[in-house]
């Protein structure tokens, strides 16, 4: 073997593991953000859940209800912002909310990865309320906002 196909075969085999390395790191920034937005919905579903189930909500009235629902799923650990929010005529509490977060990956190219969840949760405030989350689709003005997101992602992959 020349000195210049070592040469070619050793850029062409740095060139693969490096680019091998980037996508792992992209693969690993946005599972770790994907994880978080996911747990934050979670937590946000299980407090909601906890809110509506407050005796002090029978006494409120339903404005009161929904703006409790909107503050414990857009809470400063949450970090969710509220784009949507509405009461429906059989007691049915709504709230749309988005998830952001950035994932950093390893490896020698590190990347990052800004990935966003929307989610609707709904419930009605009783005595064992059950709140469901579902995935919506995201509010075009979202995009408004700094750091838009490389990718939107799902409640379950």
């Amino acid at each position: 073997m020349t000195p210049v196909s070592k040469i070619l075969l050793l850029a062409g085999v740095t060139l693969i593991c490096l680019t091998g390395c980037g996508l792992d790191s992209e693969a690993q920034a946005t599972k770790a953000a994907t994880d978080a937005v996911r747990s934050r919905a979670a937590l946000a579903q299980d407090t909601a859940t906890a809110v509506l189930a407050s005796p002090k909500r029978a006494a409120q009235t339903t404005e009161q209800r929904l703006t409790a629902l909107a503050t414990a799923a857009s809470a400063a650990d949450r970090h969710g912002v509220v784009f949507g929010q509405r009461a429906g005529q059989d007691g049915r509490l709504e709230v749309d909310v988005a998830y952001d977060e950035a994932g950093q990956g390893g490896g020698y190219v590190a990347a990052e990865v800004h990935v966003r969840l929307c989610v609707r949760l709904s419930g009605v405030a009783d005595k064992d309320p059950h709140v469901d989350m579902v995935d919506i689709a995201c509010d075009p003005a979202l995009d408004e906002r700094p750091n838009r997101p490389d990718k939107i992602v799902k409640l379950r992959p």
